[in-house]
């Protein structure tokens, strides 16, 4: 009994004339192998891009509260101090400062963007270019 050799996949356009069906399906495997590991490789490299852009976003949003926290702080004294220098007792005039500070963040909060289409580390063009591609080598078989 012999050992088996798979077909090998016919390099020229004129061999795949001559080529045998085991031989054709065999470079339709190879073609299909290389296609999926040309696009995983993109998947890679952009879910790499996302996570990249994902620390920078991170550390951005970090440093930005860090700031805006101090400078609330700050100008939540200064409105009180203002206030107070007005007349009104110091339990109201930070009551007042406190209530807009809340009342602020309440609107910023509800203004926040929903979507964070670059902070998703799903790779959506690579998928899209694999659909594509999928799509067009469906279309080519049914040809």
């Amino acid at each position: 009994m012999g050992t088996y050799t798979p077909p090998v996949p016919p390099k020229e356009a004129e061999e795949i004339s001559q080529a045998s069906t085991p031989e054709l399906f065999a470079g339709l495997i190879h073609d299909a192998r290389d296609l999926a590991v040309g696009h995983l490789e993109q998947m890679r490299g952009e879910m790499g891009d996302e996570l990249k852009n994902l620390k920078h976003l991170m550390r951005n949003v970090v440093i930005a509260v860090g700031v805006m926290v101090i400078g609330a702080i700050l100008a939540g004294h200064f409105v009180a101090i203002v206030l107070i220098a007005i007349g009104l007792p110091a339990w109201l005039a930070y009551g007042i400062t406190a209530a807009v500070a809340i009342l602020a963040g309440i609107l910023v909060i509800k203004r926040l963007p929903t979507e964070r289409k670059d902070a998703d580390l799903i790779p959506e063009d690579s998928l899209a270019s694999l659909k594509r591609d999928v799509s067009d080598v469906a279309h080519h078989v049914r040809e």
